[in-house]
């Protein structure tokens, strides 16, 4: 049998055998001439796979398209919605000739948008999401997590009264963003160097 899985998309078919379902592109029923009571082995798993290709493929597009990702993630989604390693495999490998998934895009874009985190924090996170440490070094190099500490420790005293109360809330943000003590409490003695 052959019939729609889902209307919301009707370019994917289910077609049942004695043995199992199988999801099946649509292009792949019309290019390979697949019709009811009429599978050949060989070329119908050939097929499936193919298929399973394709539809992989679509919806890691759709994954990404909201925010970037990296290959872990990738294959952590395509493992989660039971994808096989040969076409998780082949569908990463796709889109990375596509330059769809950039790991060292990815470390790049990732510093540029969070760039209120320490060097430390940065790094754990880039590695929380399978990003290689040959990569991260290279895009964290340029981070100087001194004059960043130094600049969240005006941003966040700006306006307010100098005050000891003050000056610990200061300490433990940065400290929460991923400063070391050290840099910390050099930048907030900094700042606060006229008085």
């Amino acid at each position: 049998n052959i019939s729609l899985k889902s209307k919301r998309n009707p370019n994917i078919f289910n077609i049942t055998t004695e043995e199992e379902i199988y999801e099946m592109h649509s292009d792949i029923i019309v290019k390979n001439g697949i019709k009811l009571g009429e599978i050949n082995d060989e070329n119908f798993y050939a097929s499936v796979q193919e298929s399973a290709e394709i539809i992989a493929f679509n919806l890691c597009v759709k994954y990404i398209s909201s925010r970037l990702k990296t290959e872990k993630q990738i294959k952590d989604y395509l493992y989660k919605h039971e994808y096989k390693k040969i076409t998780v495999e082949r569908v990463l490998e796709k889109l990375k000739n596509y330059g769809i998934v950039d790991d060292k895009i990815y470390a790049e874009s990732y510093i540029k948008s969070n760039s209120n985190f320490s060097k430390n924090k940065v790094k754990q996170k880039l590695m929380s999401v399978g990003v290689k440490n040959d990569l991260i070094s290279e895009a964290t190099t340029d981070i100087d997590d001194f004059e960043s500490c130094l600049h969240h420790a005006e941003k966040y005293l700006r306006n307010k009264d100098n005050t000891i109360e003050n000056t610990q809330k200061a300490f433990r943000y940065l400290i929460g963003r991923g400063f070391s003590y050290e840099d910390a409490e050099y930048a907030l003695r900094n700042f606060n160097k006229e008085d």
